[in-house]
């Protein structure tokens, strides 16, 4: 009975640790450019980039002496070197290497699409040029480019939004373009995993290839 629970347990906690989101967020306001952030984080573990978390000094190292070394006899160099024959390298040649990017390539967007999620929390655009004019069709070019760009993102990937959270707004006062965005992107530990996994499969396809032509 024992021996159950330990085993329950040990996979309660995989299903936990696979379960475990892998998320990279920017905030960003063009008026307070000095408190931008950019950050990752794994489970509950944040890692910043931008601004980075200052690091502690660190104590001074001891400076040690450099041991001397015996001058090995010029047989015994000589018999190394003759044992220590190069080894045969494997060649790829360039289309192969492309044929294996595009295959990594096609793996990698097939279930990206399929598995990473995007979180909009804000996106305020606010749009202003020299003239009345030139914001007019600045705000028209960016309206049509916003829908086209959210209609890819929509049928891509799996995009998680409110409609009043983004705003794309013309300024026939302002002269500069302001913007506020606060995204997130994120993806379950276990479609990392399973990436790599399906990455690693292709290239060790293609390795056994390339060595059988050799």
């Amino acid at each position: 009975m024992i021996a159950l629970y330990i085993i329950a347990g040990i996979i309660a906690f995989f299903a936990l640790l696979l379960s475990i989101n892998i998320s990279f967020r920017v905030v960003f306001d063009s008026s307070a450019k000095e408190d931008m952030r950019l950050y990752a984080k794994i489970g509950f573990y944040k890692i910043h980039i931008m601004p980075a978390k200052p690091k502690k000094p660190k104590k001074p190292k001891r400076i040690k002496k450099p041991k001397k070394q015996k001058a090995k006899p010029a047989k015994a160099v000589k018999e190394k070197n003759a044992a220590e024959k190069p080894k045969e390298k494997l060649k790829f040649k360039i289309p192969e290497i492309l044929g294996l990017v595009k295959d990594l390539g096609a793996v990698l967007l097939k279930r990206f699409k399929k598995h990473l999620r995007c979180r909009i929390y804000n996106l305020n655009i606010i749009l202003a040029a020299e003239d009345a004019e030139k914001t007019a069709m600045l705000y028209g070019a960016a309206i049509q480019s916003a829908y086209y760009l959210f209609e890819f993102l929509d049928h891509n990937f799996k995009v998680y939004r409110k409609p009043d959270k983004i705003k794309i707004i013309p300024d026939f006062l302002k002269d500069k373009i302001e913007f506020d965005v606060n995204i997130k992107f994120y993806i379950r530990l276990s479609h990392v995993l399973a990436l790599g996994i399906a990455s690693g499969i292709r290239f060790l396809k293609f390795w056994r290839k390339s060595k059988k032509v050799t």
